[in-house]
This record gives structure tokens, C-alpha cells and sequence, in this order.
């Protein structure tokens, strides 16, 4: 599926985090923690991975707003003053100040362990880190120039804040992450290994790639484990597409199950066999059945 004229805004701010081949994905629209206005229905099964180098996503994040929507992009700034959204589509309070302002209340706290004020930290920086990504190609001049526009107010936000900051978001995610955040063990994921677009399959013996896809993995686990639909679909997503670890189709069409339980939504048989039964021998796909409810009783035990 083609990027849609909507989704090229996003790719602009977030070039991570886009999908293999199915377009890409705002994150405020799936997440959980205060920005969730409604669920898109499509149903919780990985799409077929492509030769892509960015990181996979599910499909159904291709359900997004159309250009004028309420919702805001990530980084951006509402025609109403709206409040600002991080890089990975969650709203910011910044209360009126400056990123600067807002960083400085709280990077203290940010350095000296507090793993909250690491992710606020890690979240107000990366308004500014998803303001510098490129600019993707607009059809809609009107588009482009409201988007010219937002960058520029953005700018004037982040004013002070230099590239060495933006980069140091990593280490207050991860620190926020370790402690079991999942929302910021879901964002060590979306960031990818060094926070920006990257080959995967360039340079697959760079250490620092090697520790971020085991990191990665771990934490989505994690995740996942605390009854997040989200990290348990990536999850499928990952094992579907092979790019942090061994592909392996039985696990992800057992997590693609799990996922569906947390959104009440679940998936059907022929739903299953439609993606995953040709590649799949009948007695793996009935191992898959009954793995992907094993998933889902440990990660969402208190679900029917």
C-alpha cells in the first residue's frame, strides 16, 4: 500500500517508525496513557513483512486521520494551542514554558536517577529531535505550508536546545525503561538504535545495534507481559518480519492472538489461516492456537 498524502507528515517526523510497505504511523492514536480517543478496528494479525530497512508495525496503524484532522502529529503544535506531542504521538504538558523551561525543572531529578523526570525529559527532547527529521514531499502546497508554519513555531520552542541534548534522549529513555515503564519500553523500540533512520542490515555486527535488538526485544516483552496490546502486536510484528530476531511465523501468529485479548477484539480462525496458513503446517498452526492463548493468559491474566 502507498503512503497516503496524511500519513507523508508523519513520515517527516518519524521516519523509524514506518510500517513495512503499509504506510506511516502517528502514535497517538493507539496509545493508552491519555491520548487513546478510539481504537481503529482493524484486526490485531501482522501484515506480511517487505524488504524494508525501517523498523515494523502493525497494520492497522495505517487508519489514520485525514489531512485537517483534529489530532495533531507528533511535534506538532494545534491550530487551537493544543498541548505538544512527543516523537512518539504522546501529548506533552509543557504548562507555558519553553522546552528549555520544562527541561530545566526537571533534569536534575533526570540525572540523578528519578525515572520519571528521565522520561519527561526524554519526551520534551524529543519534540525537538522530531522537528529536525526531514521533509517528506507534500501534493498539497497548503500542507506543506501549514507544516512550514509548525516546524517554525516548534523552532521558536525549542530554542536552547542543542543537538547534544536531543541526542541524550536515549539515555533517559532507557533509564526510564529499566524501570519498567513500559511506555518508554515501547518507545526504545520505535527510537531504533541510535534514535534516527538506520539500515538494519548494514553493519548487523555493530555492537551497538546488537545490544539495542536485545534491549529491544526485552522490552517489549516486558511490556507486553503488563497486558499492552501494542507491545504484544509489535511483538508479532517482530517475529513476522525477522529484523531483531530469527523470524520465526509460529510466535508471531501466537502474539498476533494475544494481542487481540487487551482490545477485546478478537481474531477468527479464518482470519488466522487467511495470514498465516499458507506458511504454516496444520499441526504449527494448532501449536500457534494454543500457544497464542498461553500468551495471553500471561500477559493479561485478569482477562476472560
Amino acid at each position: 500500500m502507498a503512503l497516503p498524502s496524511s500519513s507523508k507528515l508523519m513520515n517527516a517526523r518519524l521516519p523509524l517508525l514506518i510500517c513495512l510497505g503499509l504506510g506511516a504511523a502517528g502514535l497517538g492514536i493507539w496509545l493508552a496513557t491519555g491520548l487513546l480517543a478510539g481504537e481503529a478496528p482493524a484486526p490485531v494479525v501482522a501484515p506480511r513483512p517487505a524488504a524494508a530497512a525501517t523498523l515494523a508495525e502493525p497494520r492497522w496503524f495505517s487508519s489514520m486521520p485525514e489531512a485537517g484532522a483534529a489530532r495533531p502529529g507528533p511535534g506538532m503544535l494545534s491550530a487551537k494551542k493544543a498541548p505538544v506531542y512527543g516523537r512518539n504521538g504522546r501529548v506533552i504538558e509543557l504548562g507555558g514554558l519553553s522546552i528549555a523551561q520544562y527541561i530545566g525543572t526537571r533534569i536534575a531529578a533526570a540525572r540523578s536517577g528519578d525515572a520519571r523526570a528521565a522520561y519527561e525529559v526524554y519526551q520534551a527532547e524529543s519534540v525537538c529531535a522530531a522537528n529536525e527529521d526531514p521533509v517528506a514531499d507534500y501534493n498539497d502546497p497548503a500542507e506543506l505550508a501549514a507544516f512550514q508554519a509548525e516546524r517554525k513555531e516548534l523552532s521558536a520552542l525549542c530554542a536552547g536546545i542543542s543537538p547534544a541534548q536531543v541526542q541524550e534522549r536515549l539515555g533517559f529513555l532507557n533509564l526510564a525503561a529499566r524501570s519498567g515503564n513500559k511506555a518508554a519500553q515501547i518507545d526504545v523500540y520505535m527510537e531504533g538504535p541510535y534514535g534516527r533512520s538506520v539500515d538494519l542490515t548494514q553493519n548487523p555486527d555493530d555492537p551497538i545495534v546488537k545490544q539495542w535488538k536485545d534491549d529491544a526485544l526485552a522490552y517489549l516483552k516486558q511490556a507486553g507481559d503488563q497486558c499492552d496490546h501494542f507491545a504484544l502486536a509489535l511483538l508479532s510484528t517482530v517475529y513476522d518480519a525477522g529484523q531483531i530476531t530469527e523470524r520465526d511465523l509460529r510466535t508471531s501468529m501466537a502474539y498476533s492472538i494475544a494481542a487481540a485479548i487487551p482490545r477485546k477484539k478478537p481474531v477468527t480462525q479464518e482470519q488466522l489461516r487467511d495470514r498465516f496458513g499458507e506458511e504454516l503446517s496444520a499441526d504449527d498452526f494448532a501449536g500457534a492456537l494454543a500457544l497464542g492463548e498461553q500468551l495471553g493468559k500471561q500477559a493479561c491474566p485478569a482477562r476472560p
